[in-house]
């Protein structure tokens, strides 16, 4: 466990702090990239992300819509999926996007939305002055793609983004789906606010003579990346992945979930959050259930969750100077259980990598920073049974007088091994195991 933090390097921070404030760390990291000012401008961050702007509709007026439900008359409508909405030079203007792609993914392979917002050059512009975007997208197929991209711009005004995304997979093997999703706000003195809700529901139940292999593999991957003046930032993420596998044959039984090591972590947040004086606050939510259930009284019976390379990963970067005030809390829980009756040749295997995630810059001994790790591993506790979970939870402050907490517990087969740690700086690493001996070692 690393849990000192030298007075010298307390001071280095809090000098680089004093001298270069969170303005211009945004500033070098992505001020340019944000610049939605002009035509040109947008097209060049929108070449950046693979998109032709003349795949785009464009609109400019005081009042801008894309969705399916036109406010009405005065408004400057359009259906699609693909928009950039610019407020004008003088008038009072707002701009909403609400994505709902009613295209199957089993047609086009993709469910996409992509807006742009901005009134950052709009004279007009009040505290009153709104970029509101929703990305709506539920799928339900063997293989679901969803992608959702949100990129807004203002100076007085507000900016909203929210994004919701389900996919819900029921039938034959194998079953994958991935959810992308990105919100990406800069303003001065307005508010930033961001919600990202991912869900992947899958499920498989065969019960047949002949051999069964079943097989699930998810992913999600959300990124908030928000700067601010004297505006709050604000960013909820909360990411849902149920994996669930029944089988009952008279031959052998292969269940594999999340055991793909091309798609990376199955469950992946990065939040950057910039701020010189505003208030910033985060809240990360991680949950991963994997159950497996084998019926074959001849075997051999192979269960297999989890990979090395994939669980759960969250990073949170947080900066603002005096007075304003950081706070984060991030949860992960992660379950995996595996149930087999047979008189053959049982494997099972619970692989459950878990990081997590915030450094906060600046703000003041009001800040709250805490990270809360759960790993629950559960199966028949035979000779052929292998469990293991690595937990790395990670907090720090820069100002002193601030503290940070890490909470983490792993069970295996009913036996609980706890750590909490309080300091200015924690980070513990941590890798569990179930069998005769079990426990945890490192912290």
């Amino acid at each position: 466990m690393k849990r000192n933090l030298a007075a010298a390097t307390v001071l280095l921070l809090l000098f680089f702090m004093a001298g270069a404030p969170a303005k211009a760390d945004a500033s070098s990291k992505d001020q340019a990239h944000s610049d939605l000012s002009s035509l040109p401008k947008i097209e060049a961050y929108l070449a950046s992300i693979g998109i032709d702007l003349g795949s785009v509709v464009i609109q400019q007026g005081q009042l801008n819509y894309a969705g399916p439900n036109c406010p009405g008359a005065g408004w400057n409508c359009t259906t699609a999926n693909r928009v950039v909405q610019l407020a004008p030079a003088t008038l009072p203007a707002t701009n909403i996007f609400d994505c709902s792609p009613t295209v199957s993914v089993t047609v086009l392979g993709l469910d996409e939305c992509v807006i742009v917002q901005s009134s950052a050059l709009n004279l007009a512009e009040t505290p009153t002055t709104l970029n509101s975007a929703t990305c709506d997208v539920t799928s339900a197929s063997g293989n679901a793609k969803q992608k959702c991209k949100i990129k807004q711009s203002s100076k007085k005004g507000n900016n909203s983004a929210e994004v919701r995304q389900r996919s819900t997979q029921r039938g034959g093997s194998p079953q994958t789906a991935t959810l992308e999703a990105t919100i990406e706000q800069t303003s001065e003195s307005g508010n930033n606010t961001a919600k990202i809700t991912q869900t992947i529901q899958q499920t498989l139940d065969d019960r047949q003579t002949a051999a069964v292999t079943q097989t699930q593999n998810a992913r999600e991957g959300a990124t908030v990346h928000q700067i601010s003046t004297t505006g709050n930032n604000s960013s909820d993420v909360q990411q849902y992945q149920f994996q669930d596998e029944n089988a009952a044959s008279q031959a052998n039984i292969d269940q594999a979930q999340n055991t793909d090591s091309t798609v990376g972590r199955n469950v992946q947040a990065e939040v950057t959050q910039y701020a010189t004086t505003g208030d910033t606050t985060s809240n990360l939510r991680h949950a991963l259930t994997q159950h497996q259930d084998a019926d074959s009284f001849l075997g051999p019976v192979t269960q297999t969750q989890g990979n090395g390379a994939g669980g759960l990963e969250g990073s949170v970067t947080q900066t603002t100077l005096s007075p304003g005030v950081l706070r984060h809390a991030s949860t992960q829980d992660e379950s995996q259980t595996q149930d087999a009756s047979t008189a053959g040749v049982l494997t099972q295997t619970k692989i459950g990598p878990e990081f997590c995630c915030a450094t906060q810059n600046g703000g003041t001994t009001a800040d709250v920073n805490t990270v809360t790790q759960s790993s629950v591993q559960t199966d028949n506790n035979g000779s052929g049974a292998t469990q293991f979970s690595q937990q790395r939870g990670h907090c720090s402050e820069t100002v002193v007088g601030a503290v940070c907490t890490v909470n983490q517990t792993y069970t295996a087969n009913g036996q609980t091994f706890p750590f909490t740690e309080t300091f200015q700086f924690v980070d513990s690493n941590r890798f569990c195991s179930g069998g005769i001996e079990g426990g945890c070692n490192g912290g």
